[in-house]
């Protein structure tokens, strides 16, 4: 148990980083990790069942990439319900999004986002292919004032 225990918070901690002199956090989002929501799910997650917490007003770093055989994208969006449909200008920030957002990226594609975490309030990480954010291809991000470093679990 203390084995499983360590290797799930190695994993957590692999998905996240924080430079506080910076105040830069860099969030890893890989699409169709493993066969979770027959491959619609983020980090092996599915519907928002994990989650980043971001300190408001942190510069975010989000490096996604495309794991599997599906196109799959992702983008920030307001709000703790998934949406039927996306495109760029739904962005919750400014640049919060991957390349090809409604199209998908193919396998092995990978994107880096940049964009500032300006306002605190609860969001989403979705895919922008239609259907997947649907399907349940969500994690949760929390933008909290007052917090001291990201974390994502």
């Amino acid at each position: 148990m203390a084995l499983a225990l360590a290797a799930s918070g190695a994993s957590a901690a692999s998905y996240v980083t924080n430079n506080a002199s910076t105040k830069t956090a860099t969030i890893v989002v890989d699409a169709s990790q493993g066969t979770a929501g027959g491959g619609l799910n983020f980090n092996g997650a599915v519907k928002g069942a994990k989650s980043f917490t971001i300190p408001a007003g942190w510069n975010v770093v989000m490096q996604y990439k495309n794991l599997g055989m599906l196109a799959h994208s992702a983008i920030v969006v307001k709000g703790s319900t998934p949406p039927v449909s996306v495109a760029e200008k739904d962005a919750a920030f400014p640049g919060a999004y991957s390349s090809m957002v409604m199209k998908g990226m193919p396998m092995n594609a990978a994107s880096t986002a940049k964009f500032k975490a300006s306002t605190a309030g609860s969001y989403l990480i979705v895919c922008g292919v239609p259907g997947h954010a649907l399907g349940g291809q969500y994690l949760g991000l929390k933008v909290v004032a007052g917090a001291k470093a990201a974390t994502y679990q």
